[in-house]
């Protein structure tokens, strides 16, 4: 199991962004929960960043009260100066879809109820956890390349950088894309193939953009420029790359697909799509890293009938969604789509209470027949009921089975 289960009681710095005194008195009760950490209120964002220069925060809180324009630019600019602090908004306020969309991708959580402390605590805590455990060196030096981290790739970053644009359209992000010729067509192949599941050909990037949405081409992006950083070994043969990642847009898509039957918003069901695509990634990391190890899961796997997450841990000492999970955190993927990586097979070890990209995740690839299996032994989560009984969201399983039918049928149509 994850080291999240053991971590300790840490102290824990904090700045709230409050410029008009709104919860002045929060901090205090903060406190009564018995926590050891400091809470420092700033009213001016500039200041805020100037502190986080000069000095150590583990996470900034943002009231709600703080204008749009200005909270959405100071959540980017610690997320680009201190990527691992921990970013969240206290308050709720009315918000366009396109705002809470944005504001996801930026925050770890946001707390619409100040009031809830003892509940704030602990989401704090355990995200706390959470990263600490996904920035352990051990991860940063398996998936390092000849001794360095690899950068985000390029066409990612600047398709981010285009999305947190007030100008942005479907235009600009085609153009960006078609500036690569090799990624075009892979986007292309990928859209048109039937894991996609398009009511008719594409031939064209703009045209992608417009069936698919721009969010969705740039998850496209990012999964097919990251199989280009971690290719199989050329010796490989025991489980196809590019069928994992054709079962992943499955994944992705029946995520999707729970998203909506249970009305959520659409950033939360554009994380889940994202996490479908990668929530696999970590094992094609693993087995493109080091193929000799990977092997050595897989028989151990087969031979004690043990879970793959399972196997890795005990043969190569992380598990693929932590893999992913640092890797996907270590370029800025959003807060809620590395939890939906990291626990994916394991979906009871977060404390969420409710319906996340988590869940959609875990069940969607739960459902769909996995691409490496062997007796007992098989790639893909084992469902927990526990785990869905505990959000309340047991009773809907019946529905995403049947949601989840035709895409079984097609995974198991394109077996070789």
């Amino acid at each position: 199991m994850p080291e999240i289960q053991t971590s300790t009681e840490t102290n824990i710095k904090m700045m709230l962004l409050d410029p008009h005194g709104e919860y002045l008195n929060w901090p205090k009760l903060l406190q009564k929960t018995q926590k050891s950490w400091e809470v420092f209120c700033i009213d001016d964002p500039e200041v805020l960043i100037a502190r986080l220069k000069v000095n150590h925060y583990d996470a900034i809180i943002i009231s709600s009260s703080v204008k749009d324009y200005t909270e959405l630019s100071v959540l980017r600019r610690v997320q680009e100066t201190s990527p691992s602090i921990l970013r969240f908004q206290l308050g709720s306020k009315l918000e366009t879809p396109k705002e809470m969309a944005q504001k996801l991708e930026l925050t770890h959580r946001i707390f619409s109820d100040p009031e809830n402390i003892k509940q704030i605590a602990q989401t704090i805590e355990y995200l706390f956890k959470i990263t600490r455990l996904i920035n352990r060196p051990t991860l940063k030096h398996f998936i390092s390349q000849k001794q360095q981290l690899p950068a985000a790739p390029a066409t990612y970053k600047v398709l981010t950088q285009e999305l947190s644009s007030d100008t942005t359209d479907a235009r600009k992000i085609a153009a960006i894309v078609e500036c690569d010729p090799a990624l075009s067509a892979k986007i292309i192949q990928l859209v048109n193939s039937s894991y996609f599941g398009l009511p008719r050909q594409i031939s064209h990037i703009p045209e992608a953009v417009s069936m698919i949405g721009i969010r969705m081409l740039r998850g496209l992006a990012l999964s097919s420029q990251t199989s280009g950083i971690y290719p199989p070994h050329k010796n490989w043969k025991y489980f196809s790359f590019e069928k994992t990642n054709q079962r992943s847009l499955l994944v992705a898509r029946l995520a999707r697909d729970i998203c909506q039957d249970v009305g959520v918003d659409k950033g939360i069901m554009e994380q889940a799509f994202l996490g479908g695509l990668l929530h696999d990634v970590g094992i094609l990391v693993m087995a493109s890293q080091d193929p000799a190890a990977y092997l050595k899961v897989l028989q151990y796997a087969v031979k004690e009938e043990k879970p793959l997450h399972a196997a890795e841990r005990k043969i190569m000492g992380v598990y693929h969604g932590e893999v992913g999970a640092a890797l996907m955190a270590l370029w800025g993927i959003p807060a809620l789509t590395v939890e939906a990586i990291l626990f994916h097979p394991i979906p009871f070890l977060s404390t969420d209470l409710s319906f996340q990209p988590l869940t959609a995740v875990h069940v969607a690839d739960a459902l769909i027949p996995p691409v490496w299996q062997h007796n007992t032994s098989q790639m893909n989560s084992q469902l927990s009921e526990p785990y869905l009984e505990r959000i309340d969201h047991l009773k809907d399983l019946h529905r995403w089975k049947l949601i989840a039918y035709d895409y079984k049928l097609l995974m198991n149509s394109t077996e070789t």
